[in-house]
């Protein structure tokens, strides 16, 4: 049996397969049909003449027989109905025959079809004759008068090779057309087979190119059926794929930048307490840059596990009143504020505000945003928290007086471990994950986040929330 291992292969047989037993199928039909037709028509032909020569003769069989007068209308009846016109009486005896010379005049015919005839029936068959080496159809019919028992029977022989040319001709008509539309078809197949896994091809080769490591892939498929779709899809999966294989090589080395940092500095001071003899106040110094560079670890590691768990979705979400937490977390870091002379301001409104989510992830958020202006405020400046609602949303602003933002970094600071001045940053401890972790919160909570600032005079920070409406109570 054989195997096609191209699709194209498969697909063209197919194509070819079908069209051929199509044809095959409807060529048997019209073959059937036709002859049916054909041999239907010659045999109501010689009904109509047989009844109408029985009708004719009837009246002579009632009379003293007359086989010379009885074989001239056998023979004029044949010519017209183009075939053997025999009649029979009620014994069965041939008393007038069509074919003078050679006949059955005399003799008894012992037909099935006459023995059907004399019963009051038509008697008809279809079969091949010896002699004349062809088929041929046979009617016999009872020559009676009206209402009458049959006098006897006339019985009609007439050939079917005229029949069976024209079927013999309309089959290599049949044959030649199949013949000729396999191979259209053939032709037709090959090229709407490359048509169809031409696009499927390029995405194999595609495919196997992105398997190598060649993120770039792209197909150029202009149809806008499901291989069009498909293409695009692919073209899609390929761009997100190649951004997100990006990002976690970025992601990855500045996982390793970040953490070599810290461990070079702790393997630094181990190595100089182990090394040197000091005195008990350089040590203590030394182990407490050992504290916060461990500090630091910590809490990398913490940001780390928490963007991981929000990529991860796991976190337990409830509805939650907005405005209760913020007030929560405001009176938990006012004494942070007031160390730093940084007036904190908050404009929150006096209904409820419920939003779905999970309260801690919400928490780390707000204290995320009010530790980046508190790290970034002068003291003498003020931040200020406001909440209002707007249609379905709850929107959320922090703004603060600090030291602002340049234009040219402002699109990249939602971006992990990014920092605009990366020595000020690490001295005061942030790890350039805090915002990372407010966009990939509010954005697993179905909100926005978004920043405005200008450089020297502070920024504001923003994020959206839906509401969960039914419970909406706004004063």
């Amino acid at each position: 049996m054989f195997k096609f291992k191209s699709f194209r292969s498969r697909l063209t047989v197919t194509f070819l397969l079908t069209i051929l037993l199509v044809m095959l199928f409807v060529g048997f039909f019209l073959d059937q049909l036709l002859e049916r037709y054909y041999i239907n028509s010659l045999q109501d032909n010689l009904i109509r003449s047989g009844k109408l020569a029985g009708e004719f003769v009837a009246g002579h069989l009632q009379e003293e027989v007359d086989p010379v007068r009885l074989s001239w209308l056998a023979e004029n009846f044949g010519r017209l109905s183009n075939a053997r016109v025999i009649f029979v009486d009620r014994k069965g005896l041939v008393i007038g025959d069509s074919v003078r010379v050679g006949g059955l005049l005399g003799q008894l015919l012992d037909r099935e079809e006459v023995a059907a005839a004399f019963v009051g029936e038509a008697g008809i068959s279809i079969q091949y004759s010896e002699l004349s080496k062809q088929r041929v159809m046979q009617v016999a019919l009872p020559i009676q008068e009206e209402g009458g028992e049959p006098v006897g029977a006339i019985f009609l022989s007439a050939s079917l090779q005229e029949i069976d040319r024209i079927m013999a001709d309309i089959r290599r008509f049949l044959l030649l057309t199949t013949l000729l539309a396999a191979g259209v078809t053939g032709i037709g197949a090959i090229f709407l087979a490359r048509y169809f896994t031409g696009p499927l091809e390029l995405l194999t080769e595609a495919a196997g190119s992105m398997a190598e490591g060649n993120l770039e892939q792209r197909i150029e498929v202009k149809s806008v059926d499901e291989i069009g779709r498909l293409a695009d899809r692919f073209n899609l999966m390929a761009a997100k794929l190649n951004f997100y294989t990006k990002n976690l090589q970025n992601f990855v080395a500045n996982v390793a930048h970040e953490l070599r940092t810290p461990l070079t500095s702790l393997s630094l001071l181990i190595k100089s307490l182990n090394d040197y003899e000091m005195e008990p106040e350089q040590q203590q110094e030394f182990l407490n840059d050992l504290d916060r560079e461990m500090d630091r670890l910590i809490t990398l590691v913490r940001d780390l596990l928490e963007l991981t768990t929000l990529e991860g979705g796991e976190a337990h979400r409830e509805q939650i009143a907005l405005e209760e937490l913020v007030r929560d977390l405001l009176k938990q870091v006012a004494p942070r504020f007031e160390r730093q002379d940084i007036r904190l301001l908050s404009d929150l409104p006096t209904g409820t505000v419920p939003v779905f989510g999970s309260q801690f992830q919400l928490r780390q958020v707000l204290h995320n945003l009010l530790d980046n202006s508190l790290k970034h405020t002068s003291p003498g400046g003020w931040v200020k928290v406001s909440l209002r609602v707007e249609e379905e949303i709850a929107e959320m602003k922090i703004e603060d007086t600090g030291c602002g933002i340049p234009e040219k970094d402002l699109p990249f600071i939602f971006e992990r471990f990014f920092r605009i001045d990366r020595a000020r940053s690490r001295e005061m401890g942030g790890t350039g994950l805090g915002l990372a972790i407010v966009k990939e919160t509010i954005e697993a909570h179905g909100g926005k986040v978004w920043a405005e600032s200008k450089e020297g005079e502070g920024s504001a920070f923003y994020f959206t929330l839906p509401l969960v409406q039914e419970n909406v109570n706004i004063n």
